[in-house]
C-alpha cells in the first residue's frame, strides 16, 4: 500500500538550498519588474535559479519516493497527491480567483482558461511543469523495476526513452493546431527535463556528491561559471545562448551545493532560509498571485538601477520582507482547512480532531 512520501526528518541543506533559490526567486522578479532585464544580477539569477529548484525536486522525488508495492492503485494515489499539491494551487490561484475573485477578466470563463493552459499558467508555470515532471518520474519508476541491472548505463536509456517521448509528443502536439494549446508547457517539460532527472539520479547515486563535496571540483567550477557568466546574453532565441544556460546551470547548482554544505550558519539565519525553503511553494504561488503588486515599487524607492550595492542590498531586503508576508498570508489563510486545501494543496479535513 501507500505510504505518505512526508519524511519526519528534513534534510537541512536541501531546505536550506530551496531557501535560498526562492529568494533569489523573488529577487529576480523585483529587479525585473523595477530594473528590466538589462543587468548583470538579473542575468546571473535567471542563469541558473529555476534548474536548480528543478533539480531540488528531482532529487527530493527520488529520496522521498515510497511505494512498497509499484501498481496502478498506488500510481493513482501517487499522482492524485501531486494533483493536489501542484494542480489545484495551479488552477485556484491562477484561474478561480482571478475569475470569479477579482472579477478583473474581460472575456469568457472558456476563453480565458483557455489562454491560461495556452500559455502554461504565467507565472505560475512551474507549478504545471513539475506535475508533468512528476508523472514522467513515476514511468522512470516503472522501467526501473523491469530493469536487468541498476547502473547508470540503464538509467541513461530509460532518461533518453522518456525524453524522446516528450519530444515526440511535442511534435505531434504542434501539428494540429487544436492541440497547440500544450505546446508551451511541452517546451517547458523538455527544457527542464535534463536538470529534473539529474537530481534524479544524484539522489539514487552516492558516488555523484562528489560533484557537490569535492573542494577541487569546485575550485574549477566557480571560476569557470564565472568566466562563462560574463559572455552570457539572456537570448533564448539562440541555440548557443540556450546550450550556454544549461552549462551554466549546471556549473552553478554544483557550486551552490558545495556552498550550502560547507558554510558556517548563523542559527537565527539558518531558521529564517529554512523556513523559506519549507515554505518555497507556498511564497512561489503568494507572491506571483493577486500580491504581486508587492513588486512593483520603482515608484516609491530608487529601484531602477540594479547594478550597484544600494540597489542590490534594498532588493535583498524587500524580497525578505515579501518571503515573510507571503509565509503570514500562507498562515492565516490555511486557519481554514478549505482555503488550506484549495490554495496551498494542503489535505482537507473537514472535522476536528477531538482528544
Amino acid at each position: 500500500w501507500y505510504k505518505s512520501m512526508e519524511v519526519a526528518n528534513r534534510i537541512s541543506f536541501i531546505d536550506q538550498l530551496k531557501g535560498i533559490t526562492i529568494l533569489l526567486v523573488v529577487i529576480g522578479h523585483l529587479i525585473e519588474h523595477n530594473a528590466g532585464r538589462d543587468n548583470f544580477l538579473w542575468t546571473f539569477i535567471y542563469s541558473f535559479h529555476m534548474p536548480l529548484f528543478m533539480f531540488i525536486s528531482g532529487y527530493l522525488a527520488y529520496v522521498t519516493f515510497r511505494m512498497e508495492r509499484f501498481n496502478f492503485f498506488n500510481v493513482v494515489l501517487y499522482l492524485g497527491k501531486k494533483c493536489r499539491t501542484l494542480l489545484l494551487p495551479f488552477l485556484t490561484w491562477g484561474i478561480l480567483i482571478p475569475f470569479f475573485l477579482l472579477r478583473n477578466i474581460d472575456k469568457s470563463f472558456g476563453m480565458y482558461v483557455y489562454d491560461y493552459i495556452y500559455h502554461w499558467g504565467g507565472g505560475l508555470w512551474f507549478f504545471a511543469t513539475l506535475f508533468i515532471l512528476s508523472v514522467l518520474f513515476v514511468l522512470y519508476k516503472g522501467g526501473e523495476r523491469i530493469l536487468p541491472k541498476q547502473n547508470m548505463f540503464w538509467d541513461t536509456l530509460i532518461l533518453c526513452i522518456l525524453g524522446a517521448f516528450v519530444v515526440l509528443i511535442y511534435k505531434c502536439f504542434t501539428f494540429p493546431h487544436v492541440l497547440e494549446i500544450f505546446s508551451e508547457g511541452l517546451r517547458s517539460t523538455i527544457s527542464y527535463f535534463i536538470f529534473y532527472f539529474a537530481g534524479v539520479l544524484v539522489g539514487k547515486y552516492k558516488w555523484l556528491d562528489v560533484f557537490f563535496t569535492n573542494k577541487k571540483i569546485f575550485s574549477a567550477l566557480l571560476p569557470l561559471f564565472i568566466v562563462l557568466l560574463s559572455q552570457f546574453t539572456y537570448d533564448m532565441s539562440s541555440i548557443f545562448n540556450q546550450a550556454m544556460k544549461v552549462v551554466l546551470a549546471c556549473l552553478a547548482i554544483s557550486c551552490m551545493g558545495y556552498i550550502v554544505t560547507h558554510i558556517t550558519w548563523n542559527k537565527r539565519i539558518d531558521d529564517v532560509v529554512q523556513c523559506f525553503g519549507r515554505e518555497s511553494l507556498s511564497i512561489y504561488v503568494t507572491h506571483n498571485g493577486p500580491f504581486a503588486f508587492m513588486l512593483f515599487l520603482k515608484d516609491v524607492l530608487p529601484l531602477s538601477d540594479a547594478n550597484n550595492l544600494y540597489s542590490i542590498f534594498l532588493f535583498l531586503l524587500i524580497s525578505l520582507f515579501i518571503s515573510w508576508i507571503a509565509v503570514g498570508i500562507k498562515k492565516v489563510l490555511s486557519l481554514s482547512s478549505v482555503l488550506s486545501f484549495l490554495l496551498y494543496g494542503k489535505k482537507l479535513y473537514l472535522k476536528e480532531n477531538k482528544k
